[in-house]
């Protein structure tokens, strides 16, 4: 009875003792984490971020962090991601790889060396993917991320991302792809589509959509449009009718390249627009449904006083800045994109700080200006530069000061004054220079290298546009270009290279390349044009370059690199694209 009594008070007393405890909470309890989870899901970052960091500082758990980081990311905190992605002990985490993948893109860095991720994870994996791939111009597995992404979110319309990317491989790419028994069904059918459009036969056209009517790939043919009938207004007399030959040339190759039932009619401007307007009323008589033309810019300049005509125009030059909002098409050899593909490429290539040799003209001073702006927005500096005289052959003066010996030679003189003794003085160009660009015809280039060579600048790299390519090479006259680097179209260039994936013979164009590359890739782009300026970064490759179309309706060219060799010109391997910081800002 004493031990029942004994028990049962030191039961009492337990319980008791246990009553006056505090309890600590499960650890499945933390304490703010519902709130922090409720804050990433409405999209409130701000309060994510802060409520993450919170948990991590009192329970040091890798997600919390790994969640404060991502909640940085989302709101474009770089560094703040960064360095709470840096306090993670494990490497396995998937959506950890994810944000460092997405933290390299924004910092211009595309390696994407992760495993394949499935799971919940699929479609940030998919994105960031896709986005590494497009910046790499592996364009085609770009475009099969994006489709099997546009399977997966169904928030967000892909179709724009996959035409931009897909629309970029290449013929055989996409030929080779469709052996490929890994792609679903749904990547079929936008591979079958791509080739059908490339090739804009319109009997692969139709059978496409016979096949695969509820396909979404449909939207890739519902964006082109299909002019059976153009006139195309060229000077075919007078001064410029070569030129206007070589254009003629390349649009009926395009033509007959592209098999379709499209017709061309051609109509002769004159020279100088002095038979424009019977060209006009005579193409619009014809029943035109587009008008490709004219070339000249009294022609131009006469159009844009007409508007009789609702017809589509793709104009083949472009006047001044103004004509730019008219309504017309604009597609030129432009002078400008030269010059903005020579920007890009030394900021490429971390040539900071150049020189500028051009001509002592009212179009040189223009392009300079041009120049020093697009190179000042990717970071660049001009730090010196001069105008020169075409007429002459003796550049001496405007190198010289250009490249700073003139200010070298005044310092020794005054350095002799002071010490007043003679001394041995080598004059010395000036150090901050690490690339020379010079807009100069081939036959100017021809007297400017050497004497760059001359004046000590040998070892300096210089750049230059594509006039510096005569319109036939002469490689025992050209040797003293050697060393120049030049924005050209791989057509004329290396025709020869691309001789499998063009429908005719290259070895028929002889002279005037890029004007062939120039008709032929006018009437390729008629279909695309209203689409192009739709999407602004869709990007065609054309034999005159790769093409985009602004939303003015201005084609834009982005040309390949050649260099100078034995007199010879040789293509040149492709860099990273550039990006301007003022526009990614925007």
């Amino acid at each position: 009875m004493i031990m029942r009594t004994v028990y049962l008070i030191c039961f009492i007393l337990l319980i008791s003792a246990c009553g006056n405890q505090t309890i600590r909470p499960d650890r499945h309890d933390y304490i703010g984490l519902q709130q922090a989870q409720n804050y990433y899901r409405s999209g409130d970052f701000v309060n994510a971020a802060t409520a993450y960091v919170k948990l991590f500082n009192e329970y040091r758990e890798d997600r919390f962090a790994l969640q404060a980081a991502d909640s940085y990311l989302q709101q474009q905190q770089y560094q703040q991601a960064q360095e709470y992605l840096s306090k993670i002990r494990s490497n396995n985490h998937p959506l950890k790889q994810i944000i460092q993948a997405e933290l390299n893109y924004v910092n211009g860095s595309y390696d994407f060396h992760f495993n394949e991720i499935n799971g919940e994870y699929r479609e940030r994996y998919l994105k960031i993917k896709a986005k590494n791939e497009s910046a790499k111009h592996d364009y085609l597995s770009a475009a099969l991320s994006y489709i099997e992404l546009s399977g997966l979110d169904n928030t967000h319309d892909y179709i724009n991302e996959i035409i931009s990317t897909i629309m970029q491989a290449s013929s055989q790419e996409l030929s080779t792809a469709l052996f490929n028994l890994d792609l679903s069904i749904r990547q079929q059918g936008w591979i079958q589509a791509a080739i059908a459009a490339q090739s804009q036969s319109q009997e692969s056209i139709d059978e496409w959509k016979s096949r695969w009517q509820e396909h979404p790939a449909m939207a890739l043919f519902n964006q082109n449009n299909h002019y059976k009938n153009v006139a195309v207004l060229l000077p075919l007399s007078g001064k410029y009718k070569n030129i206007a030959k070589s254009i003629q040339q390349g649009m009926v190759a395009a033509l007959q390249n592209n098999d379709t039932n499209q017709r061309l009619n051609f109509f002769d401007t004159g020279s100088n627009g002095e038979t424009f307007s019977y060209a006009w009323y005579g193409a619009i008589e014809s029943g035109a449904e587009f008008i490709i033309g004219p070339l000249d810019k009294n022609s131009i300049q006469q159009m844009t006083q007409i508007n009789s005509s609702s017809i589509p125009v793709l104009a083949l030059n472009q006047l001044n800045q103004e004509w730019q909002n008219l309504g017309y098409y604009q597609f030129a050899l432009s002078k400008e994109d030269e010059v903005a593909n020579v920007a890009k490429r030394l900021s490429a290539e971390n040539k900071t700080r150049v020189m500028l040799l051009a001509p002592e003209s009212e179009q040189g001073r223009k392009l300079a200006v041009f120049f020093e702006k697009e190179f000042a927005n990717l970071g660049g500096q001009v730090v010196s530069y001069a105008f020169y005289p075409e007429s002459t052959h003796d550049y001496t003066r405007e190198i010289k000061q250009a490249i700073g010996l003139n200010d070298s030679i005044v310092r020794a003189r005054t350095l002799k004054t002071i010490l007043g003794e003679p001394f041995k003085n080598k004059p010395q160009i000036r150090p901050d220079i690490d690339a020379i660009f010079i807009m100069a015809k081939a036959k100017n280039a021809r007297l400017i290298k050497p004497q760059l060579k001359f004046f000590q600048a040998k070892d300096v790299p210089v750049y230059a546009t594509s006039q510096v390519q005569p319109a036939k090479n002469n490689p025992q006259l050209d040797k003293d270009l050697n060393g120049i680097r030049f924005c050209q179209s791989r057509f004329v260039v290396a025709s020869q290279e691309l001789q499998e994936v063009l429908g005719f013979s290259a070895d028929k164009v002889k002279s005037n390349k890029k004007y062939f590359a120039f008709g032929y890739d006018a009437v390729s782009l008629l279909p695309r044009l209203e689409w192009m300026q739709t999407m602004v970064s869709q990007k065609v490759e054309g034999l005159s370059g790769f093409l985009t179309v602004d939303g003015e309706g201005q084609v834009h060219r982005q040309l390949a690199w050649a260099e100078y060799k034995r007199g010879i010109p040789v293509l040149l391997g492709e860099l990273e694209e550039v990006v301007n910081p003022m526009q990614e800002a925007q």
